[in-house]
């Protein structure tokens, strides 16, 4: 939107009120529900629900006021059956506390109506990506796992850089930080992109040229994407977007600490992140393979070269989303196909 910042971030009067102000109650209501994501934009944030938007909020008068949102397409979906009724919609001016629990009010409500929307269209690669982020930032596995997601449907805003055009999107961003044991093992953390695939239907690419725009970007278009966001300039050391994403993962987990949400996990609420390694890494998570398919061998074959960053594929310790730094395998040694034909046997 054209008012966005350049930057991801929110201000500190936002943050006020949120921590000890109007927006307490739905803050509180965040802290105690781990079905609900807050994540934070260009100037405001966006609090998520099995994948998609249940509410935003945006500073107004100078975070006196704040415009909340929910978006009324999940109601209408275009068929002819079952609906909920939606509720009575509070004042989309929070101004006081008691605005604010109105909406409070108004969740379970607002929840109902996308579960029914979901049922119609599923939107099951976004609701993987909130497993990730639970497995991974909440709960016991938070703890012990080797990798925190700091934000999901991360875009860099179209103002970032004068007379470019920055329109990177990624699944989800965050660090690799290696747990030992109840405790991290140093404040080193490595900038990780993650892209969630589900289905192998998921994992094509569209052929270059042509019309792509109704097509699902596969592993190797995303492959040549990350290339262009990491690849520098002339005489520069990291490129420009990548060093914007690096500075807003460190403002994105301060934030999060500074208001204690429960999506990081608890032996990082304290720490300080002391280095930002330079290298970041890539990380695919393919969910609901077919182990008989070649689609994804197929797709394989087609990777371009990956020079700018160490690319992987999560596995799991059996099922789950948890991710642990030695289950992840290179990509150049990924080969999906004979597992396949092993259990064709």
């Amino acid at each position: 939107m054209d008012d966005e910042t350049p930057q991801r971030g929110i201000t500190q009067k936002f943050e006020e009120q949120l921590t000890s102000g109007i927006l307490l109650p739905l803050l509180e209501r965040v802290r105690h529900d781990d079905t609900l994501s807050l994540e934070i934009r260009n100037g405001y944030i966006d609090i998520y629900y099995r994948g998609g938007r249940l509410l935003g909020l945006r500073s107004q008068a100078n975070a006196t006021k704040f415009s909340a949102v929910f978006d009324k397409n999940y109601y209408y979906h275009g068929d002819s059956g079952y609906r909920p009724a939606l509720p009575e919609r509070p004042e989309p001016i929070i101004s006081s506390e008691n605005d604010a629990r109105s909406w409070l009010d108004v969740i379970a409500a607002h929840k109902q109506v996308m579960d029914v929307f979901f049922s119609a269209h599923p939107k099951i690669e976004r609701e993987y990506q909130q497993a990730v982020v639970r497995d991974n930032n909440r709960h016991s596995t938070g703890e012990v796992s080797d990798y925190v997601v700091i934000d999901i449907e991360y875009a860099q805003s179209p103002h970032a850089f004068r007379g470019q055009t920055a329109d990177y999107r990624f699944d989800m961003v965050g660090f690799r930080w290696p747990a030992k044991g109840k405790s991290r093992a140093s404040g080193t953390v490595t900038p990780v992109i993650m892209e969630m695939k589900q289905g192998d239907g998921s994992l094509t690419s569209p052929p270059t040229g042509g019309n792509r725009e109704k097509l699902a970007p596969g592993l190797a278009k995303h492959v040549r994407d990350i290339e262009r966001f990491l690849t520098p300039a002339s005489g520069e050391a990291i490129s420009k977007p990548y060093a914007l994403l690096r500075e807003e993962l460190l403002t994105m987990f301060e934030t999060k600490q500074r208001l204690g949400l429960p999506s990081l996990p608890k032996n990082m609420r304290q720490l300080k992140i002391t280095e930002v390694s330079e290298r970041p890494e890539v990380l695919f998570i393919l969910a609901n393979h077919h182990p008989r398919s070649r689609i994804l061998a197929q797709e394989l074959a087609k990777l371009p070269a990956q020079e700018h960053a160490d690319y992987g594929v999560a596995t799991v310790m059996y099922a789950g989303y948890a991710l642990f730094a030695q289950n992840v395998i290179p990509l150049h040694e990924f080969d999906a196909w004979p597992v396949g034909k092993a259990q064709l046997k």
